[in-house]
């Protein structure tokens, strides 16, 4: 797994993010929907009240967001589709590598939070 600067990560042009984000946010549409109205996804990643208190944003609505960023060509996203690009690219890659530390029965749970947290934000470490 690369770990990239500060600088790297905004001196990229938006292709290179795009690739990036499509490699890393590897769930289907289709896939992340059904994650995201199943039992499991309700209870992935904080509630809406609970990130705003904390200061940041909810998996759930990073996955809004890459559900709409889905349905849009990556040449035609704005300021907050590349804005929540970067922020999925970052949140995905650091998740990833909690996920990496995980003995093989954990990696298995479905309930497992890191899992449940990856999902949410549109990314199967099992694909």
């Amino acid at each position: 797994m690369k770990i990239f600067s500060t600088s790297e990560l905004f001196s990229k042009s938006n292709e290179e993010y795009y690739k990036e984000w499509k490699d890393l946010v590897n769930m289907t549409k289709s896939e992340l929907q059904k994650y995201y109205d199943s039992d499991l996804g309700k209870d992935s990643g904080l509630s809406s009240s609970e990130a705003a208190s904390a200061g940041i944003h909810s998996g759930r609505e990073s996955a809004r967001w890459i559900l709409k960023m889905k349905d849009k060509n990556w040449k035609e996203w704005g300021d907050n589709e590349w804005e929540w690009c970067k922020r999925q690219i970052r949140f995905i890659n650091r998740m990833r590598g909690v996920w990496d530390r995980l003995s093989a029965d954990k990696k298995t749970n479905p309930e497992q939070r890191s899992l449940m947290a990856l999902k949410i934000w549109g990314h199967d470490p099992n694909k």
